[in-house]
């Protein structure tokens, strides 16, 4: 579950913190999945949710963002540190100056998990079925349960061009967050594209993508939202 790696490993400080009077097993940092293991076991002792209901433990990480936000105001740098080398190996985060700011708007964004219609942004974004991006072109309103999907965006030339970006996939009609990661791009283009695929697979409904500069205040880039009529098996 990588798009929820992050939530999970913040979520975990939280229970930790406010089960002092409970045994919890300790978390390896080499080891992410053993951290969201001991989440996931965390939050089924407390409310009996099961792991694989993600709008459960979305809604359940919602109610408690207050709390797990003051547990990331109190963090130690280091715990921080900790936190999100386990959530994203492998990616280059020095370019957040202020990772106690960037792991409040981790949360903020994955609990919040929608676009806002109202919203100016420098970039633009759309969702094809190819790789290879055209003007003009669309998404077909059907689609295959497991085909992959594209979403392209433009900086537009007003957006700094890094190496990595942040996105964020949720299905717009049940608030369901199902990717919520780094990605890297090419820095020497200012279109790119990242695609994805929902592992249950995709469900007639409306999407929200929604790309981040990978900073401090996880600044957005551009968004779009699509809509899927019928889904072929």
């Amino acid at each position: 579950m990588p798009w929820v790696m992050g939530i999970l490993c913040f979520g975990l400080g939280y229970f930790v913190a406010s089960s002092k009077s409970e045994s919890v097993p300790p978390v390896r940092e080499s080891r992410q999945d053993i951290a969201v293991e001991n989440f996931i076991q965390r939050i089924q002792q407390k409310v009996q949710i099961q792991p694989e209901n993600q709008l459960a433990l979305q809604q359940q990480l919602k109610n408690q963002k207050v709390q797990i936000n003051s547990v990331i105001e109190s963090a130690t740098p280091e715990q921080i540190n900790t936190y999100l080398d386990q959530t994203f190996p492998g990616y280059d985060l020095s370019s957040i100056q202020n990772k106690r700011v960037f792991a409040k708007r981790l949360v903020s964004e994955f609990v919040d998990a929608k676009n806002d219609a109202n919203e100016v942004l420098a970039g633009q974004a759309s969702v094809t079925t190819q790789q290879q991006y055209l003007a003009g072109d669309v998404l077909p309103r059907q689609i295959y349960a497991g085909q992959q999907l594209f979403a392209h965006f433009d900086t537009l030339g007003k957006v700094s061009n890094n190496e990595q970006v942040f996105i964020r996939w949720s299905n717009q009609s049940t608030g369901e967050v199902l990717f919520f990661m780094p990605q890297r791009v090419s820095s020497n283009r200012e279109q790119n594209w990242v695609s994805f695929n929902p592992v249950q697979g995709w469900k007639a409904s409306t999407y929200d993508v929604k790309y981040y500069q990978l900073n401090d205040q996880l600044n957005p880039i551009a968004q779009v939202s699509f809509t899927i009529d019928q889904v072929i098996d």
